[in-house]
């Protein structure tokens, strides 16, 4: 059974308490996308700018609780530089963390393993996966 001392670990917190790009405008944002957690109320709008399909600023708004913040704080800090299938492979590993028991996200992702231990919580599954479910609406949207 997993706790709550392991999930809120000093890692995770620290993650939720300094979102990446949190409130950054992308100046001509290629796209923009949103998802919403009907679980716990959990909301992020994303703006992302395009190079391609090579992510080139991205600026997010979050209203989230401290799992849907640090992923979301993860996220920020690592998408400026990777390309959309970069983007989609880290979502792909996520999803497999938390509903098939896989290995944490690798690479510019690799952070995210802080939200390993809140697997067990599939209540806020949605919440730990915003950033991607509003980034891919957001890439759909650029046609990418």
């Amino acid at each position: 059974m997993t706790t709550l001392d392991s999930v809120y670990q000093d890692r995770l917190l620290d993650l939720a308490a300094e979102i990446a790009r949190d409130g950054h405008e992308v100046a001509s944002p290629t796209a923009v996308g949103s998802a919403y957690s009907r679980a716990c109320g959990s909301r992020i709008a994303v703006q992302v700018a395009l190079d391609g399909d090579r992510v080139t600023d991205y600026g997010q708004r979050v209203e989230a609780c401290a799992l849907g913040s640090a992923a979301a704080s993860v996220v920020g800090a690592a998408i400026v530089g990777r390309t959309v299938a970069e983007v989609r492979q880290a979502a792909a590993e996520m999803e497999a963390m938390l509903t098939r028991g896989g290995p944490p996200p690798g690479g510019a992702f690799a952070e995210l393993a802080a939200l390993e231990p809140a697997r067990g919580f599939t209540n806020r599954h949605g919440s730990m996966q915003l950033s991607f479910r509003a980034l891919e609406k957001a890439f759909r949207s650029a046609g990418v």
